[in-house]
């Protein structure tokens, strides 16, 4: 029996290794962000804003007994978040007119109001009995910080301002590096000790050179939350771009339910491989209350994916590659066939490089997030395999409540990654992925607003013009709107209408595009893409993401709509059809078309293809 009770005893007095108290410090935020969050009525609503003062207006009017997304009013973002959240009432105000004179005052005041208070932030934080875990920095001038008072406002967060960090192309220094983190540093410290997590919301570089770097250059969002000799005392997570995608970036973060997963492994089973795959999610998350798709990584199960775009809420994707291409099991392809989201998503990307140039929308990382990514876990450099947490130990510490950002990186102690090393964490690094009672949060009933318009009564009302006065214009603003409440039935039902009266030019084609996109109606997605005008890139991209659903017929189209930077990926599927219908010297023509402003990966692998075809 002695030596029974001295073996518990040592088991109680057992010191927890480094990695052991960062990951309950870690799993402990996440338990206080999920109980605040669901400690705030949600309105069951949303609404929409023309601009940033009047943003920060209806931020204002939160409190601590209501919340509800506020998001500005757009025709790709903010349809994307209303298809996932399915609100009971869309509100669309006008502009409250005026400009914001100072814009630090005017977001602490915002942030003290939505919390209750008329003083400050720190008043109205305590008389709430809340002490805040996160600070978020940003500067006066920066698109991003709508974020940043919407994060402030939304979890009780402190805000601080800083000049600005340079542009997105600009490595910081080393001793930019050190001041930035001796900055943040004393920030905290001039906050409170209790601060886990830093959201840098601000433009600025995803690489930095630092001193204590084992290899330069490393992620300034792995530097950000360390001190000089780089011993992490917070995490940190990173915001920038427009205001439009700010403020999309904080309401996915703050308001949607995370329960449909989706994961793409492109790797072997064997070897180190095998570490990465999936392990038995299939079986696991069901009983989470989470709903999941699993795609085997080849070109074809892509193909097949990308027919109507995806629903995802969180996707696990490993791959090979650079910021210019992604390796699948069977074959390399162009950034152009990434998925198309038709919800908005949380990103786990196993990939080197993909967040080097993240503002870039023609890199890889850059495409995720122009397709609606809000969090983003990635490289900005190459990091090696073993950089990257594995899918199912990440999986496992956010089922624990551990924030996703957080629960992608390495701990203290956990191999040489765990120092400051390239994975940048992208997003709000308090948002929690759990089992679906974590992100599902109670709502209660919308109530009438003064000085908005509801977006149905718009709707019907559109809907009415439509009828009385069918024109291209008249049906095109009928779609438009329903297409916002995310009705895409409704919108395919116009589109027949305006084409069965003879109406349907190239505005209410660029309407209706993206609902025939995700309905998969091969034919009226033709007939609507052949009235554009000038087709932008995301239409491009969904004409090719439907192509292998297309007759040959349609394969003049295709060739007329190659995208020439990656001309090599939509050449080599469509060059089988083109050589069968008009011979392989049709094939050779297109080619040589392209192949003289080709350059990199585009270049090498035309010049394949004209060998192929040129025997």
């Amino acid at each position: 029996m002695i030596v029974i009770h001295n073996i518990l005893l040592a088991l109680i007095l057992q010191t927890p290794t480094p990695a052991d108290v960062e990951f309950q410090t870690a799993a402990t935020a996440g338990q206080q962000a999920v109980q605040l969050q669901h400690s705030l009525p949600l309105i069951n609503q949303v609404v929409l804003v023309p601009d940033e003062a009047t943003y920060l207006d209806e931020l204002s009017k939160w409190s601590p007994d209501a919340r509800w997304p506020i998001l500005f009013d757009d025709n790709q973002l903010a349809p994307m978040f209303i298809r996932k959240f399915r609100p009971q009432k869309v509100w669309r105000r006008l502009s409250v007119g005026k400009r914001i004179e100072d814009f630090e005052t005017t977001s602490q005041n915002v942030i003290a109001r939505a919390w209750g208070g008329t003083a400050s932030p720190n008043i109205a934080f305590a008389n709430n009995n809340i002490d805040p875990i996160g600070l978020v920095i940003t500067n006066k001038d920066d698109h991003a910080r709508v974020a940043a008072v919407a994060l402030a406002a939304g979890r009780g967060q402190r805000l601080r301002f800083v000049e600005k960090w340079g542009g997105e192309d600009v490595l910081w220094s080393v001793d930019e590096t050190l001041q930035r983190m001796q900055k943040v540093q004393t920030l905290v410290q001039e906050t409170n000790d209790n601060v886990v997590a830093i959201t840098l919301c601000m433009s600025m570089s995803p690489r930095a050179q630092y001193a204590n770097a084992k290899e330069n250059p490393v992620a300034t969002t792995d530097l950000i939350g360390r001190d000089k000799n780089g011993n992490r005392f917070a995490w940190c997570g990173w915001i920038f771009g427009s205001k439009k995608h700010s403020a999309y970036v904080a309401a996915c973060s703050l308001f949607l339910p995370r329960d449909h997963y989706w994961f793409c492994n492109t790797y072997p089973d064997s070897g180190i491989w095998s570490n990465y795959g999936i392990g038995n999610v299939d079986e696991v998350l069901p009983k989470l209350g989470i709903t999941l798709g699993i795609s085997d990584g080849t070109l074809a199960s892509l193909y097949e994916i990308n027919h109507g775009g995806v629903s995802a809420d969180v996707i696990f994707f490993t791959s090979k590659g650079n910021q210019d291409f992604f390796d699948l099991a069977d074959t390399r392809i162009a950034p152009t066939w990434v998925p198309i989201l038709n919800t908005p998503a949380a990103l786990y990307f196993l990939h080197s490089w993909s967040l080097k140039k993240p503002a870039n929308r023609m890199t890889v990382g850059g495409t995720w997030l122009e397709r609606g990514v809000y969090a983003y876990v990635g490289s900005s450099h190459e990091p090696m395999l073993q950089a990257f947490v594995p899918p199912m130990e990440t999986m496992r510490r956010t089922m624990s409540h551990v924030p996703f950002l957080i629960a992608s990186r390495w701990f203290e102690g956990q191999g040489e990654q765990s120092k400051p090393w390239r994975i940048n964490t992208i997003g709000d690094p308090l948002m929690v992925c759990g089992p679906s009672p974590v992100t599902n949060r109670k709502r209660v009933d919308a109530s009438e607003r003064t000085g908005c318009t509801d977006v149905v009564a718009e709707a019907r009302l559109f809907l009415q013009q439509a009828s009385e006065n069918p024109s291209d214009s008249s049906f095109a603003k009928a779609i438009e709107t329903v297409s916002l409440l995310g009705r895409d039935r409704v919108v395919i039902q116009l589109w027949h209408a305006a084409n069965e009266q003879g109406v349907a030019k190239k505005r209410t084609a660029k309407s209706a595009l993206p609902s025939l996109f995700r309905a998969k109606a091969v034919d009226a997605f033709l007939w609507a893409y052949r009235l554009l005008e000038t087709p932008h890139r995301n239409e491009r991209d969904m004409l090719w993401q439907l192509a292998t659903l297309f007759p040959n017929s349609a394969s003049p189209l295709l060739v007329d709509n190659i995208r020439s930077v990656y001309a090599c990926d939509d050449i080599r599927l469509i060059a089988p059809t083109v050589m069968k219908n008009r011979g392989k010297h049709a094939v050779l023509s297109i080619i040589n078309t392209h192949l003289p402003k080709a350059r990199g990966r585009n270049e090498r692998e035309l010049k394949r293809l004209l060998k192929q075809y040129g025997k």
